[in-house]
């Protein structure tokens, strides 16, 4: 404990004899039943006595002496600012001793003190009396035991390359060195702002691009030492692309849908003309990729496996890259009674289903969710890649938004670049009102149909989302958007069109937002069309009225009926060609048709 010398505490005690003298009390003055003599005074009147930061109102005494000589008392000092006191009733005497005691009002310091003095009859004997005070420790002390560690150092890291495709990897590779190499072996951590990293603890991990954008890539070099100070760090920026980007050189595209089709669920007639029209694509020179809008056979064929598996093998002759989003014939309509599927009895509240030979017509019954997932098996098994000659592409089912995990089912939906030119393809199917004609015609949709067309149309919209949003980024002169449905189709009337209105008002906001030409490829309604369907002047604006999008072509491709053609479609980046019956933006075509 702290101790101090509390010198300004001088205790001057007056002991007088048990005689009477002038000056000296009868008796001491803690009321021990002795009075103070007229005019004298114990102490004097003030403030309490403080000696630096602590207060002291109470004093004790106890005074020893000869012949066993014993007398106690306290002090008030509420009201004094020095400790004095005249004692009396001592004995005249040799040898005594006074020893003086104090706490302070913070309950923690304590003073203490004594002295000798001898007793003369007749006399007031002066005493000082000299206290020390004691207060609490403030502080305490350390005891530090120091340890040398030197932090390791990152000497280099790269990336090769430095940008990739989306869905494909690249070689991460660090080293760093540790003079004292301790306390632990050196080791690794790694981390990314998007995408996956494989073997994050290795000097040479792998990194995965999941999304396009530039990524940070960070890793930290550590040898134990628990404090983030010692860790050495360093970060390196990678790009990760849609694929076809970096490609500016002019491309053909060979364009078609709705075929092959047949008046019957026998009628092979197309199907058995497709090969040759499968080679008049092939042996053109000038087309290197093939898109298909959709609807592999009519809406009077049934929707079964067998076919889904002979259009597949028959598409295998494409030298080509084919890209193709499906059509209502091939799911969404496959519960209709014409295509295999059945049709509410109204007497039993149930389905009759067409059966053939005692079997199940169309596949599932015709059932669409189960159709639809059966297109997905034989048509994208492999999310990215195209049918025909491979290609990469990004699906959904690849880059999706986390908050709507449902939205990787739909692998049909991909976009990639050609010819700095955007490609988005979207599942929304024609001639059903998006999916939304109550299937098997029963009185109500069923909870499944309600969920597939939520499901997907949600889907849809942030795909189309995502495709504009990175066709910006990227710098694209233009967007090409194909789906199956004609949203324009007057012949449905404008309530059968009403479920289509989100993804019109999507196309029109993002392609006014944009600023650039858009273009987009549908089938579903056969017959060769042209022109912006969002021009108050087009035969089409009534159907969805009220947008004014002059930036915006769409395209009908000619389709179901002989002879089979197929659009010449050119995209040259350096071009801006006004529009015209064959020309728009970067975009011109022409129809080939087939003898």
């Amino acid at each position: 404990m702290r101790t101090f010398r509390a010198t300004i505490l001088t205790a001057s005690v007056l002991a007088c004899s048990a005689t009477a003298l002038s000056g000296c009390s009868n008796a001491d003055p803690n009321n021990s039943g002795s009075a103070i003599e007229d005019g004298e005074q114990a102490g004097e009147i003030g403030l309490a006595l403080s000696v630096g930061s602590v207060t002291i109102n109470v004093a004790s005494y106890t005074i020893v002496g000869p012949d066993a000589f014993s007398k106690t008392g306290s002090l008030d000092l509420t009201n004094s600012t020095t400790l004095s006191a005249t004692i009396g009733g001592i004995p005249a005497g040799i040898g005594y001793s006074i020893s003086l005691s104090a706490s302070a009002t913070d309950g923690a310091t304590t003073c203490a003190g004594s002295a000798s003095f001898d007793i003369t009859a007749h006399s007031a004997t002066p005493v000082t009396v000299a206290l020390t005070c004691h207060q609490p420790a403030r502080n305490g002390s350390v005891q530090v035991n120091g340890s040398l560690n030197v932090c390791p150092v990152l000497d280099s890291l790269s990336a090769n390359p430095a940008e990739v495709i989306v869905g494909h990897s690249l070689g991460l590779s660090a080293s760093a060195h540790d003079s004292d190499s301790g306390p632990a072996a050196l080791g690794y951590s790694w981390s990314a702002s998007s995408g996956t990293i494989a073997n994050g603890t290795s000097a040479t991990p792998s990194f995965l691009c999941t999304a396009p954008g530039t990524t940070t890539i960070t890793v930290s070099a550590t040898d134990g030492d628990p404090a983030a100070s010692c860790h050495d760090t360093a970060a390196v920026t990678v790009k990760c692309s849609l694929p076809g980007a970096g490609n500016t050189a002019p491309s053909t595209l060979a364009v078609y849908g709705d075929a092959p089709y047949g008046t019957s669920p026998t009628d092979t007639s197309q199907n058995l003309a497709t090969p040759a029209f499968i080679n008049s694509i092939n042996v053109d020179p000038d087309v290197s990729l093939v898109l298909h809008t959709g609807d592999t056979h009519s809406g009077k064929q049934y929707c079964t496996e067998e076919y889904n598996h002979l259009i597949f093998d028959m598409w295998k002759a494409y030298q080509d890259p084919l890209v193709y989003t499906p059509g209502d014939n091939e799911w969404t309509d496959c519960n209709k009674a014409a295509q295999g599927g059945g049709i509410y009895n109204a007497s039993t509240g149930m389905i009759d289903y067409v059966l053939v030979n005692g079997v199940a017509a169309s596949y599932a019954n015709g059932d669409p969710v189960a159709n639809l997932a059966l297109v997905r098996s034989i048509f994208y098994a492999q999310p990215g890649t195209t049918l025909g000659a491979p290609k990469q592409v990004l699906s959904q089912a690849q880059y999706f938004n986390p908050a709507f995990p449902s939205d990787a089912k739909y692998v049909e939906n991909v976009m990639f670049e050609q010819s700095k030119v955007l490609i988005v393809t979207v599942n929304v199917p024609g001639g059903s009102n998006n999916d939304t004609d109550v299937w098997y015609a029963a009185p109500t949709a069923s909870a499944a149909q309600l969920q597939e067309v939520a499901e997907r149309s949600g889907a849809a919209l942030r795909w189309l989302d995502a495709a504009f949003t990175q066709a910006q980024a990227n710098g694209d002169v233009a967007v090409l958007v194909m789906l199956q449905a004609d949203m324009w189709d007057p012949e449905k009337g404008a309530a059968h069109q009403a479920e289509y209105e989100p993804f019109v008002q999507s196309l029109a906001t993002h392609t006014n937002a944009i600023g650039k030409p858009v273009l987009m490829f549908n089938g579903d309604s056969h017959v060769y069309k042209t022109g912006n369907p969002f021009d108050p002047a087009d035969s089409t604006y009534s159907v969805h009225p009220g947008y004014t999008v002059p930036n915006f072509h769409r395209i009908v491709v000619h389709g179901s009926t002989f002879p089979l053609e197929w659009l010449k479609f050119t995209i040259n980046p350096t071009v801006n060609a006004p529009r015209s019956a064959t020309t728009f933006g970067p975009f011109a075509w022409s129809r080939q048709i087939q003898p």
